[in-house]
């Protein structure tokens, strides 16, 4: 019988701390030395922040290994004169192991890589990168479907533990109007050795002017 892996990452958004479910807009004053007149309005500058509520990887196994990849596009407004940082890490995945799980004993660990050390993935790993970011390189990445392993996109390990530091994944000093749109990446391999089911985790990004 032939296996089928999925991974959902539900999406989730926070504005300074907030967490709400996407679409989220929230606003915050700058410090009074801070900004360029006429860019926000007095004394307050907002910022929003959309994504994809799931991001979505499937996956045919093979023997010797396949792996697929995909994207998700996380969108930051602010007329903030001073620019945004976006941050990102996850939940829902084992807090010591970063695993993602499927509840029945299946399991697939993340990336070896970091940001500024992305890896190829290994037999079982998941993991993202962002093209030009941090230590991935320009890319382009591509969405791919259960290509035979291995592939020569490397990847990296989203922050996670039982609390978990996020890690800037982005960042602009200027305003960001229109939108800014950031792709984020995540890949998948895994051999017939991984069993079937739908294995799931939560992304968080968040978004703060500078």
């Amino acid at each position: 019988m032939m296996k089928k892996i999925f991974i959902i990452l539900s999406s989730t958004i926070a504005v300074f701390g907030l967490a709400i479910i996407i679409p989220v807009f929230s606003a915050s004053a700058l410090y009074y030395n801070q900004g360029t007149y006429g860019t926000c309005t007095y004394n307050s500058c907002y910022i929003s922040i959309t994504s994809a509520s799931n991001i979505s990887v499937s996956l045919t196994p093979n023997t010797g290994g396949s792996c697929s990849v995909d994207k998700n596009d996380v969108s930051v407004l602010t007329d903030s004169s001073t620019g945004y940082n976006l941050s990102m890490s996850v939940n829902s995945v084992n807090s010591v192991t970063g695993a993602l799980s499927n509840g029945t004993g299946g399991n697939i660990n993340p990336s070896s890589g970091t940001f500024s050390s992305p890896q190829a993935l290994g037999i079982n790993q998941w993991g993202y990168r962002i093209d030009g970011a941090g230590g991935f390189g320009s890319g382009p990445t591509s969405v791919i479907a259960n290509q035979n392993y291995p592939i020569s996109n490397t990847f990296a390990a989203p922050p996670y533990g039982s609390s978990p530091v996020p890690i800037t994944v982005a960042s602009n000093s200027v305003a960001a109007d229109p939108a800014i749109t950031t792709s984020i990446w995540y890949g998948v391999c895994g051999d017939t050795s991984l069993s079937s089911g739908l294995y799931t985790g939560t992304v968080l990004y968040s978004a703060t002017t500078n």
